[in-house]
């Protein structure tokens, strides 16, 4: 009798679990259908810009979309989770994960099922694209040459900071399943950042600098949320609810919030300081750059001095004035003021 109520309990807790993930499965599934439901009525409008306008790669204060600017990649035509299963199946990615890497196959097994059945957690966000790590050649298919018409001029990647030892991490690798994305945030160290979408697209929604954080992570109101604010700790809403719970009450209030859906070859870049949220619209296979431009400078040496980086904060210092130096005005023997450029 006490082994038929063990086995009788045994069932009801596993029938009452799958049920939990049947009703986890079917809501993030509606989550991700309303938000490519709504997509276009949001998104669709966004100005694109070509890759041959180069003043406004140059000198953008708004969040861009560039066209045309990653044509000639070879990854551009050749990725897919298939084919670098095939490539780099066996090589270890950073998907956040304290127990250290996953085998990329794993990651692309979890990428071809279904919103709602795969696990959001292996997005890979990763910048190990050396030949030990077993990703090298991935960069030899476009990624490797970097996109020079927005980076031109990049302060750490000057002289001495490019190869310092302390320069903070600025390339990475991203893979993720449908309904992945990364939580409204900004990025640090003062960069400005590109995202070239290679498979899959992406929808994003970014807020200017001066928008509080307060704004844009109002308390949780679901169990999880109130339980974790009673110990004083901030849990944020996954990009996906942020859309779905928040965005709606901050359109109209004059924010200047821009949204996007990011098709595959288009380009993102946006300027330093701009929060941002993204969700991963499908399956997603992306290349993401940081960079520093020289007009953040001040703000720049203000966050490495701040996160301990005192050091290459005065490398990039250095540089940044020795290339100002070779671009400043002089003189010609006819009068005239001519402009010498940085070697």
């Amino acid at each position: 009798m006490r082994a038929a109520l063990g086995s009788a309990t045994a069932i009801g807790s596993l029938a009452g679990a799958f049920a939990i993930n049947e009703h986890v499965a079917r809501s993030r599934r509606a989550q991700l259908e309303g938000l490519r439901a709504s997509s276009a009525s949001c998104c669709g409008s966004y100005r694109r810009t070509a890759a041959t306008d180069t003043q406004t790669l140059a000198s953008f204060d708004r969040p861009i979309v560039v066209e045309g600017l990653i044509g000639a990649w070879p990854a551009l035509a050749s990725w897919s989770f298939a084919a670098l299963r095939e490539r780099i199946g066996q090589a270890e990615v950073d998907c956040g994960s304290s127990t250290g890497g996953v085998p990329f196959y794993l990651v692309a097994a979890n990428a071809a099922r279904s919103a709602g059945r795969n696990d959001l957690q292996l997005y890979v966000f990763d910048s190990d694209f050396s030949d030990e790590g077993g990703k090298a050649g991935l960069l030899d298919d476009g990624p490797g040459e970097g996109l020079p018409g927005l980076t031109a001029g990049d302060i750490f990647a000057a002289g001495e900071a490019a190869e310092h030892c302390d320069r903070p991490v600025w390339r990475w690798l991203l893979a993720g399943p449908e309904g992945s994305g990364t939580i409204m945030h900004r990025d640090p160290w003062g960069y400005s950042s590109w995202n070239a979408s290679l498979v899959g697209c992406k929808r994003w929604v970014l807020f200017p600098p001066a928008v509080a954080h307060e704004t844009l992570h109002p308390p949780r109101t679901d169990l999880l949320g109130r339980v974790v604010s009673l110990l004083g700790l901030p849990l944020p809403r996954a990009a996906a609810s942020f859309m779905e719970e928040v965005l709606p009450g901050l359109r109209g209030r004059g924010l200047g919030e821009v949204e996007i859906v990011q098709q595959p070859g288009e380009v993102v870049a946006f300027p330093a300081g701009w929060w941002h949220a993204v969700v991963n619209l499908d399956a997603t296979l992306a290349v993401t750059e940081s960079y520093g431009r020289a007009h953040d400078l001040a703000h720049v040496l203000g966050e490495l001095r701040a996160g301990g980086l005192a050091a290459f904060a005065a490398v990039v210092e250095k540089e940044a004035a020795a290339t100002a130096c070779r671009c400043a005005p002089s003189a010609s023997p006819a009068g005239t003021t001519t402009l010498t450029p940085a070697a």
